[in-house]
């Protein structure tokens, strides 16, 4: 009866080391997935980040895109207002002269 209780003692030892080779094993892997999903964290995160600046800058960019174009629309604006009173001047001036014209001609 010795021999059979030698012999499961070591079978117990070897399921022990077994058993705790498997718990390091599983304690590894647990580690491991836990430092990829740390690491895939804070990728995503990076990732997030950047799309928001890229996002930010866009608007910043469209903004100073508008600010131009209403810039350039009050160039224009102002400018046909140039042209404007200056044709009224002209047509003024035009006027001015052909009555004085047609009064001298009296």
């Amino acid at each position: 009866r010795t021999e059979s209780t030698d012999s499961e003692k070591s079978e117990d030892d070897e399921d022990d080391g077994g058993s705790e080779s498997k718990r390091r094993k599983v304690k590894n892997l647990g580690s491991s997935i836990m430092r990829s999903a740390s690491v895939l964290a804070r990728a995503l995160r990076r990732c997030e980040e950047k799309k928001e600046k890229r996002h930010r800058e866009l608007i910043e960019i469209e903004q100073r895109r508008i600010q131009m174009e209403e810039s350039r629309n009050e160039v224009h604006r102002q400018g046909i207002a140039t042209l404007v009173a200056a044709v009224s001047n002209l047509s003024g001036a035009i006027h001015s002269f052909i009555n004085s014209e047609h009064h001298g001609q009296r």
